[in-house]
């Protein structure tokens, strides 16, 4: 099995999980926007319940009313911390999966290196056995000419 063919089959891999690297990139950005959403979303509501609550203390509101409205406003921001915490979990995966497609892109950007100085090297070494075909070719003409001038 050549050296050429080699790295083509190792270049071939990087290239594979690169994609793949950058596959779950999207997979992880589209999760971090989802946990973006869910933290707003999650804020909203704190914001209406603590509303709510604002105008039940402002009027005449029995204790029952008080009280749900207390709970409810406990309920939202254990909801806004649970989401925040999902989000801080995303941008780790977000980062982990920037951080992997980096990494697959050194690997396949190193074999993409090896791959050109082999065909750099073999070209120059096609080139040496031209030039050495040539100058033998070159010799043997010139010998045949004094052979014949003599």
């Amino acid at each position: 099995m050549s050296s050429r063919f080699r790295l083509g089959i190792v270049l071939r891999l990087r290239e594979m999980a690169e994609e793949t690297a950058r596959i779950e990139l999207g997979h992880a950005l589209d999760a971090h926007h989802h946990a973006v959403a869910g933290v707003q979303a999650a804020q909203l509501r704190a914001g209406q319940e603590l509303h709510w609550l604002s105008d039940l203390q402002g009027g005449t509101s029995d204790g029952g009313a008080l009280q749900a409205a207390v709970f409810a406003v406990a309920s939202a921001q254990r909801a806004t911390v649970a989401a925040q915490e999902r989000l801080g979990r995303a941008t780790d995966g977000l980062f982990q999966a920037r951080r992997l497609l980096a990494d697959a892109t050194r690997q396949r950007e190193v074999v993409e290196r090896l791959r050109d100085r082999f065909l750099a090297a073999e070209r120059r070494e096609r080139e040496h056995q031209d030039t050495l075909a040539m100058a033998e070719i070159a010799s043997t003409q010139h010998a045949v000419r004094v052979a014949r001038n003599h």
